[in-house]
């Protein structure tokens, strides 16, 4: 299937995880990309563990292999003037351009947005900030837990009622505004083809954890009630996870047909789980230990595999926890064909996920190349795209221009 973005050309000039992986989920549905990272330093994330080879290793970060699959990456410094002017040369005929500079760091660089629309009318800049482009915080730089914290999260959704609260950790707020952005830049496309013209998305990592949870902010406005968080303490049958002989589940009323410990009590063969006590989620929240002293025995003396395959026959829900290795070699995922292979120049071959969508039951990530190498395609970008000689080359690499 040929790339469903292969006509789109987008400039990715940005230094974490949710510009990174936003120019990512278009590169992987075939978007022209090309990475800019700063000469001899590359991308931050270059430089974070875990490494592949298990040394320090520009090209061998598992954080900036699994975040850059499918561009193509250029080094250019942007700060000086000959580095500008490359970059506003790449962006004229560029569709799209992601970056993650503080707001106002482009202006400051004669490269705002009022600058590259006059460079090129059709561009679609995507912008991804912690608090946006306006706004009393704009200014504040943050991180992925400062953006739960001031989202509301952390006091409703994660943890613990009676305990400080806790952050979910591999960088949930910076791929949901990475999605967003996705999802932003799809709509723009769609609106350029009826106006002629781009626009400036502006992308809140603070909006992307608010714009989370459904039960976070829409209680507090449509009743007033402030939700806290530890929604999973004490509930045995929606939430907690419980012991099996292999690993831990979490059991769910869902599928029952509104008779939910009824079916359980039949499934688990254990007739206690009927009794009045036990009828309502509230019920079972006052006397949840007994409960769990009733579920917990039952369940340990099933395998995990066994026990989802079992209740899932009858129609019951479960969550299996599964580990990453589970996940991997799952027979479910690769009968899909949901994970794709891709050779590294330095790393090996290693297996990634798909897309997360099938269309017309194809794994639609396009091109499956690997995480560029530092400066990888400077000569085939600059000189087959811009025209540059490799003299000329030489002395902008002389000048550490690239």
């Amino acid at each position: 299937m040929t790339g469903i973005l292969s006509d789109i050309q987008v400039i990715e000039l940005t230094h974490g995880a949710s510009g990174s992986f936003c120019a990512k989920l278009l590169a992987d549905q075939g978007a022209d990309t090309i990475k800019v990272e700063p000469p001899g330093w590359g991308d931050t994330a270059r430089h974070e563990p875990p490494f592949v080879n298990g040394t320090p290793d520009f090209d061998g970060s598992s954080t900036f292999l699994a975040f850059n699959t499918n561009k193509k990456g250029v080094t250019l410094d942007v700060t000086q003037t000959e580095g500008r002017k490359l970059f506003l040369s790449l962006l004229q005929s560029a569709d799209v351009m992601i970056e993650s500079s503080p707001p106002g760091t482009l202006n400051k660089l004669a490269l705002g947005y009022d600058v590259l629309a006059v460079n090129n009318p059709k561009l679609i800049l995507a912008s991804l900030t912690y608090f946006g482009q306006n706004g009393p915080k704009s200014s504040y730089n943050g991180n992925d837990l400062v953006s739960q914290a001031t989202g509301g999260y952390l006091h409703a959704v994660t943890g613990s009622a009676d305990k400080p609260p806790m952050g979910t950790t591999l960088q949930q707020m910076e791929l949901t505004s990475a999605r967003n952005g996705a999802i932003a830049i799809m709509t723009a496309l769609f609106k350029r083809k009826e106006t002629g013209t781009g626009l400036h998305i502006d992308i809140s990592q603070q909006e992307a954890a608010v714009s989370t949870p459904s039960g976070l902010i829409h209680p507090y406005t449509f009743t007033g009630r402030n939700p806290r968080r530890g929604g999973s303490d004490g509930n045995v049958m929606d939430g907690m996870h419980l012991p099996t002989k292999d690993g831990e589940v979490t059991l769910t009323t869902a599928g029952t047909g509104g008779r939910p410990m009824e079916a359980w009590a039949d499934f688990l063969q254990e007739p206690r789980l009927t009794d009045p006590k036990f009828a309502t989620r509230q019920s079972r929240l006052e006397n949840w230990e007994e409960l769990h002293d009733l579920v917990a025995p039952r369940l340990s003396e099933w395998n995990n595999l066994d026990l989802m395959q079992e209740t899932m026959s009858l129609g019951l829900v479960i969550g299996l926890v599964q580990s990453p290795k589970q996940v991997v070699e799952s027979p479910h995922l690769e009968e899909r064909g949901y994970f794709v292979e891709i050779e590294h120049e330095t790393a090996s071959r290693l297996k990634y996920p798909g897309s997360g969508f099938l269309m017309d039951g194809i794994n639609t990530m396009a091109n499956r190349l690997a995480a560029p190498t530092l400066g990888q395609h400077n000569v085939e970008i600059f000189t087959g795209k811009l025209g540059i000689s490799l003299d000329e080359l030489a002395v902008l690499r002389a000048s550490h221009v690239i």
